[in-house]
């Protein structure tokens, strides 16, 4: 066979070679575009001159292939593409910040990170694995918060933080899940009430009932919608932001509590008892959770694994 000749050889052509990527730069400066909704802002808060913004973005637009936002004299609007790729650059741009200062503790400390982030309410579920999780692993940096339900899982999404613990009521497919308990909503009722005296209750036990429940979160739905379907009336409803105001409401007479049994778990006052709703059951599901990767750093699959096998499905104890 003949040799081919290097003039012979033909460069690769355009169409074999690696298509353009886009940088942080201009992702950045998408991110912010797409928060402020104006060009002008976003300059502001990255620091830069609008022409330069506008130069970035319609770099990235060419790049993408897609127009990304929809522009007039009086607005700025995320187009359908830009609505689509929205999350996944907030994902990218936070997880390559956090690299960062992973790199930088690595450096410092010789150490690693893992982020966990759980709703109040399923806290002390957590804390005892946790704790021996890194009791295993002390060179391992923890940072632990807590959050609401949206909060938590909007921050799991875009990688802000590795693990979550929380409610699976509205978890995009981008987030894995492990399922660890069933959540029932409970009655607390002043120790001294008639209804105490039950060993469990019925919705239709509180139609008559000045009834006090937590003011915030898809908890608060899932009640308000319950009662509505059993005919219980909302006109007596109290509603509260902290536990220990409707404990003291429940304490001193004035209000029956409704809340989940999580909540009743980490809060044991005197002078109240907690008693099952029946007829339907209504509750909760908790769990696990963290975005979908085939490339998680080895600290959070490690974490996770470990926190999967020790929070296996449990039903709360009544």
């Amino acid at each position: 066979m003949k040799k081919q000749a290097p003039s012979d050889i033909t460069p690769p052509t355009a169409s074999a070679q690696q298509p353009p990527t886009p940088t942080l730069r201009q992702l950045a400066c998408f991110k912010e575009v797409a928060a402020h909704r104006s060009f002008s802002r976003a300059a502001v808060a990255l620091a830069m001159s609008q022409p330069a913004l506008s130069s970035a973005i319609r770099e990235l637009e060419s790049v993408m292939g897609a127009t990304l936002f929809d522009r007039s004299t009086h607005h700025v609007r995320l187009s359908p593409a830009g609505e689509a790729i929205r999350t996944q650059v907030e994902w990218m741009l936070n997880n390559y910040q956090q690299g960062v200062q992973d790199l930088q503790q690595l450096l410092k400390y010789q150490t690693d990170t893992l982020r966990i982030a759980c709703i109040p309410s399923s806290a002390h579920l957590a804390a005892p694995w946790i704790a021996q999780w890194q009791e295993e692993h002390p060179m391992v940096l923890l940072h632990w918060s807590d959050m609401n339900n949206e909060a938590m899982v909007a921050a799991t999404q875009s990688g802000e933080i590795d693990i979550g613990l929380g409610l699976d009521f509205t978890v995009p497919s981008s987030l894995e899940t492990h399922f660890v308990a069933e959540d029932d909503i409970i009655a607390v009722v002043p120790a001294g009430h008639p209804l105490a005296q039950r060993s469990a209750l019925q919705w239709s036990d509180l139609r008559s009932e000045p009834l006090a429940m937590l003011s915030h979160g898809s908890t608060h739905q899932m009640i308000s919608h319950m009662l509505e379907q059993q005919g219980v009336g909302l006109m007596q409803m109290e509603t509260v932001a902290y536990t220990e105001s409707l404990y003291a409401m429940v304490r001193s007479g004035l209000r029956i509590g409704l809340l989940s049994r999580l909540y009743a778990q980490s809060h044991r006052p005197e002078g109240v008892v907690t008693l099952a709703l029946r007829s339907p059951q209504l509750s909760r599901r908790i769990c696990l959770m963290t975005r979908k990767s085939t490339g998680r750093r080895a600290v959070i699959q490690d974490g996770w694994d470990y926190l999967c096998a020790h929070m296996g499905a449990t039903a709360l104890k009544h």
